[in-house]
């Protein structure tokens, strides 16, 4: 299906919807209760992943907010991975909770399970993976790391919807994670996001710290409204969007997935960037950004001629990351919960030498 159509679909479906707002009360008061368009979303997103709990929410970043909250995070130590975009962090770092940085794997830029391990502590609470770039996490070695030290073990998954690993989509044994449906994302719908768990607690609690008293009494049963609860609602319009495109999103991944994969192969068939093993892993990313590391020098010309004569037409650009320990933000604002200067070299040296590539003739 063509994104036009995708397109189509969805303002025929908001439409639909408007005018159902103006002639029917239950229409106005769906989104309150969790029903309509957000509950037939949560449906298509539990379906996706196997999981018996969905949670539509206004972003990732308010997903992520909630499962601090409903976790008592606030204050606590968690591991986490210095190479992401801060909005990772952010809502964790708001509630006071202290970021302890642990070491990526070259492979994915994902968190490393080793490099968890050694920076464990008996205050540690919980890790806190990112799919960053759309690579999946070595979720099956992050969930034994967190079984066998009774961590809470929680994943950024808001680049990853669409990616699998070993057969698995991404994120899916984490403790909770979230998706997100903005800009760029596999399933885009203006803003909004979800969060997902098996842990019916804690479902409960996220419905109690982000939802409309109307959910709270139908979800969790409770006669205490709490009318102190956060609006994490995701917008009634953003669900109607992401219901009629979601299908069809998924439809156009696949083929994206392919056209970077020619890519992929052409790389490393090329030379001059380290080899990505994505295949042989049997890891098939979202490629929300197609990221490689220059083997030795930087060689931009050539590998634009190079990949021009394969008939691939791309361009470059530097990866949206900059580690967040480097940050003058991060810095100026909770620099001091860091008891020493972090040192990450796997990560700071992709920082350093990764770049992006992005297909001139094709996107997402």
């Amino acid at each position: 299906m063509r994104e036009s159509e995708g397109t189509k679909k969805a303002a025929s479906a908001i439409r639909k919807y408007l005018v159902g707002t103006c002639s029917s009360e239950d229409v106005r008061q769906a989104h309150l209760v969790g029903s309509g368009a957000v509950a037939e979303l949560e449906e298509k997103l539990k379906q996706l992943y196997g999981v018996s709990h969905a949670l539509c929410v206004s972003s990732a970043t308010t997903g992520l907010l909630a499962i601090a909250l409903a976790l008592d995070l606030d204050g606590a130590k968690f591991i986490t991975t210095p190479y992401t975009y801060g909005a990772s962090l952010a809502g964790w770092l708001l509630l006071g909770a202290r970021p302890v940085f642990a070491d990526i794997d070259p492979f994915t830029l994902t968190l490393d399970c080793d490099s968890v391990r050694s920076v464990v502590t008996p205050k540690t609470k919980a890790i806190l993976a990112v799919d960053i770039f759309g690579n999946p996490a070595d979720q099956a070695g992050l969930r034994r790391v967190s079984d066998e030290l009774g961590l809470w073990y929680i994943a950024d998954a808001a680049q990853s919807l669409g990616t699998y690993r070993c057969g698995l989509p991404a994120s899916s044994l984490a403790d909770t994670f979230v998706v997100s449906f903005t800009t760029g994302k596999t399933v885009f719908a203006g803003e909004g996001g979800a969060v997902l768990t098996n842990n019916p607690d804690l479902y409960n609690k996220l419905v109690w710290h982000t939802q409309h008293p109307y959910r709270q009494k139908r979800d969790v049963g409770l006669t205490l409204r709490n009318e102190f609860a956060v609006n994490g609602r995701i917008h009634p319009l953003a669900a109607v969007w992401a219901n009629a495109c979601f299908s069809s999103s998924l439809e156009n991944l696949k083929r994206y997935q392919l056209e970077c994969f020619q890519v992929v192969d052409a790389l490393n068939s090329i030379g001059l960037t380290e080899y990505i093993g994505f295949k042989e892993r049997d890891i098939l990313p979202s490629f929300f950004r197609l990221n490689a590391t220059w083997k030795q020098m930087a060689q931009p010309s050539r590998l634009l001629g190079e990949l021009e004569r394969r008939k691939l037409a791309a361009t470059f650009e530097q990866p949206p990351v900059h580690l967040i320990y480097d940050q003058p933000a991060f810095i100026a604002q909770f620099r001091r919960r860091i008891r020493n200067q972090p040192h990450c070299p796997i990560a700071e040296r992709y920082a350093r030498d990764s770049f992006c590539i992005t297909r001139s003739d094709t996107s997402p």
